[in-house]
């Protein structure tokens, strides 16, 4: 079967038509082949601890691309309806923390990495960027809680599929199981940071700090809400989310991320 119409581009693979109902994921060259059996190994485990999230077929290669077959799931993603109807923001944002919290709520013991075990990986790779802060904030997570709730580990309003009848998680290469608190932390790091595509006008930039004020607050009430979870408990896990998240590299975030993680390590040693 050939690869059919183009249907999304991210900033790691393209995604296609494959016959009716399902999609290709076709990375970009430079993605190797072991990374994207690793998020196909995933993806299968999510979904068969029964999460709401599309199921994986197979693996292919195309012009000397790696690519898995997924589920297609018919439907928009939350940024996609907002950006059609702005007057469903603040349910879509609603909707994604009761969303999360009910992915949160399932559990998954084999199959998929442990939270310690994926930012210990994680955050060891940004060892030139951090230096001796690196064993501070290991040591540091091996004082958080050891769970094995299923965990997406980067969810926000574009990784969430409204099919109509229910809600669907996309894109777990990320996913991991522990403590739900840290997948909260970096959905919160993810709603407040502040970058932006180049160039994007300073006065815009400005303009934005309202609607991700906005955004943050309106998501983590409700999280904290629906989940009975303590604040306190979430914004334990943002040194290490915010130590895990340099790996990311994106424009404009070294220097707000690197703040935080100062602050919250002069906090620990006072």
């Amino acid at each position: 079967m050939e690869k059919g119409e183009l249907v999304g581009k991210g900033t790691t693979a393209e995604v296609y038509k494959w016959g009716q109902d399902k999609v290709l994921k076709l990375y970009l060259r430079n993605y190797k082949e072991e990374w994207v059996k690793y998020e196909a190994e995933i993806g299968q485990k999510i979904h068969e601890a029964g999460v709401s999230s599309p199921a994986v077929f197979d693996m292919v290669e195309i012009d000397g691309r790696k690519g898995i077959i997924f589920e297609r799931v018919f439907g928009k993603t939350f940024t996609g309806m907002i950006f059609q109807q702005p007057w469903l923001f603040s349910s879509c944002v609603y909707q994604m923390a009761r969303f999360q919290n009910n992915i949160n709520k399932q559990h998954c013991t084999n199959g998929i990495p442990s939270q310690k075990e994926k930012f210990t990986r994680t955050i060891s790779l940004s060892s030139g960027i951090l230096g001796d802060k690196v064993k501070k904030i290991l040591d540091y997570i091996d004082r958080l809680p050891d769970r094995d709730n299923i965990c997406h580990g980067d969810m926000y309003l574009s990784n969430i599929i409204d099919s109509g009848n229910k809600l669907v998680a996309i894109d777990w290469s990320g996913g991991y199981r522990g403590d739900p608190s840290g997948d909260v932390a970096r959905t919160c790091l993810i709603i407040n940071s502040p970058a932006m595509l180049p160039g994007t006008p300073g006065i815009l930039a400005e303009m934005s700090k309202f609607p991700k004020a906005l955004t943050y607050n309106t998501y983590l009430n409700e999280y904290l809400r629906v989940s009975k979870t303590r604040f306190e408990d979430i914004d334990a896990w943002i040194l290490p989310v915010a130590a895990a998240k340099l790996k990311d590299r994106i424009p404009g975030e070294e220097k707000w991320l690197m703040k935080i993680i100062n602050k919250r390590l002069e906090q620990l040693e006072a």
